[in-house]
């Protein structure tokens, strides 16, 4: 492995700055550093600012910048610069780069290093490496690094597909694990369900009807849905290790909260919030209207009203057929660079690629994320060597 220096102060830059989703100012400090990364490599970038649709002063500067080689054929890379709350349990700074050696391998620590700063640092490392070496490309690239993917990127990612901002051939998402070529990843439904009573008095139970007793009463029958949506399979796989072989749909129960969180008083509204998971193939309005069905067929089992769902968001998953042909390069290109003839594989997860589902063009997933990653969790840490493998991946992707 070569000593990754530039990759390294890279990184450690990019972790430094505090893009937990939503911190429009941490937001236009990336985006600020990594377009003058990518304006000193001689490439043009375009800042499209998706606040134009939330409309809620939170500015959410989408980065694209193109390497065009006049290629008959261009190849996007998307990733994303946000990142989750570091949370509790660290053993170091998690916004301040640690490199440790854990079993004779290099390993940076921090939040974001795995998913998906790590990612961003090889795209452009890659793109580094191309243009001081005038490698003649076969495909020009299109970088495209955006915001709020850890809460669906409805106007990052979303916003830049919406609105047909960018164009391209095929599309890399690098964010995702190594241990695996991803062609389906799982579409994502958030929303939540509302149980009404009467408030009242915990001693005069007889003035007031229990929100949250009737909640249980619907959730212990409603709860079969869990099953039904577990009996939906994909034909795609899971990853090792994964119990399940194959990618299967779920549905849980995330939160739940009542107006008035005090013992002495009967809760008149009770909300619990769901994380519903799409399979790759399925398309949001099918699942939407089975849910609604189920829901609606429960409340007639039990006769009960002043029971109501409401969907907040859903988002598409993607899948790309094993024998289309950029598949097959990019599991070529992955063989030549880490060595590995990777599987085929689902994701369990979601990510921004099913916002271009509606292009029609191959979508693939590979990252740098490993078994050792603990993404989300407390010390974050992605391989020195994951990164580099990563980066002579595009490179591969663009050259052979």
């Amino acid at each position: 492995m070569s000593e990754l220096n530039y990759e390294k102060r890279l990184l450690s830059r990019l972790v430094a700055i505090k893009t937990i989703t939503g911190n429009s100012e941490a937001y236009q400090e990336i985006a600020s550093f990594i377009s003058n990364e990518l304006n000193q490599l001689g490439l043009k970038v375009d800042i499209f600012d998706g606040e134009a649709e939330a409309k809620d002063n939170v500015a959410r500067p989408n980065i694209v910048s193109r390497l065009d080689a006049g290629a008959p054929q261009t190849l996007g890379i998307l990733t994303h610069y946000d990142v989750v709350p570091p949370g509790s349990g660290w053993d170091t700074d998690p916004f301040n780069l640690v490199i440790k050696t854990v079993d004779d391998e290099a390993r940076a620590i921090g939040r974001g290093a795995a998913d998906d700063k790590g990612c961003i640092c090889a795209t452009i490392a890659a793109i580094k490496y191309l243009v001081e070496n005038n490698l003649p490309l076969k495909w020009n690239i299109l970088f495209m690094c955006t915001a709020d993917e850890e809460i669906g990127g409805m106007y990052g990612a979303g916003y830049l597909a919406r609105n047909r901002l960018v164009d391209m051939d095929a599309l890399v998402v690098l964010d995702s694990s190594s241990m695996g070529l991803v062609i389906g990843t799982s579409g994502i439904m958030h929303g939540d369900i509302e149980v009404l009573g009467r408030q009242g008095h915990a001693g005069y139970i007889f003035s007031s009807q229990n929100a949250l007793h009737k909640a249980i009463t619907f959730l212990n029958v409603f709860l079969e849905f869990t099953n039904h949506r577990a009996l939906k399979l994909s034909n795609l796989k899971n990853p090792a290790g994964i119990p399940i072989p194959q990618v299967w749909g779920r549905y849980s129960l995330t939160w739940i909260k009542t107006d008035t969180m005090t013992y002495n008083i009967i809760p008149g509204r009770v909300t619990i919030g769901f994380d519903m998971r799409l399979l790759p193939e399925e398309d949001p309005n099918d699942a939407i209207a089975e849910l609604k069905s189920y829901f609606e067929m429960t409340k007639y089992r039990l006769s009960m009203d002043n029971v109501f769902l409401r969907i907040r968001r859903a988002f598409p998953g993607y899948m790309t057929d094993k024998e289309n042909p950029f598949v097959k390069k990019a599991l070529k290109a992955a063989l030549a660079s880490t060595g590995r003839t990777l599987p085929l594989i689902g994701m369990l997860g979601g990510n921004d690629g099913g916002w271009f589902r509606d292009y029609n063009i191959p979508i693939i997933s590979f990252g740098a994320w490993d078994e050792r990653s603990n993404i989300h969790g407390p010390n974050e840490s992605v391989s020195l060597k994951k990164i580099e493998e990563l980066k002579n991946f595009i490179i591969r992707l663009v050259t052979d």
